[in-house]
Formats: C-alpha cells, structure tokens, sequence
C-alpha cells in the first residue's frame, strides 16, 4: 500500500476510534516521533515495514 493511501487510511482510522496518533504510537510501542516519520515515508526498511502491518492490523485497515 502506498504511504501516502495509508497516512490517509490511519487518520480516518483515528477519527473514527477518537485517538489521536500519539495514543496509536504508544499502543504499538514506537514513539510519536518515529510514528509520524513512517507515516511522512522518513523510515523504511524492514522493521518499519512490520510496523505498518502491525498499524494496519491493529486500525483494520484494507
């Protein structure tokens, strides 16, 4: 999934949840910081890759 699809896919996950993305950061165990670098596409490689997933699982996110 393209980053860009998926940082629009996670607000509206957020929305609809009334979290916000520092709340979502520390449910997955990662910084508020380091969330919104993967969320920018400012991380890549395989652990921000299982993040993703673990962020599209946890949302449920198509």
């Amino acid at each position: 999934m393209p980053v860009h699809k998926l940082k629009e896919l996670v607000k509206i996950a957020l929305i609809q949840r009334n979290i916000n993305q520092a709340e979502l950061a520390k449910l997955i165990g990662i910084s508020p910081a380091y969330l919104s670098d993967i969320l920018n596409d400012n991380r890549s490689g395989k652990k921000v890759d299982e993040i993703k997933s673990k962020i599209v699982k946890m949302l449920e996110i198509e």
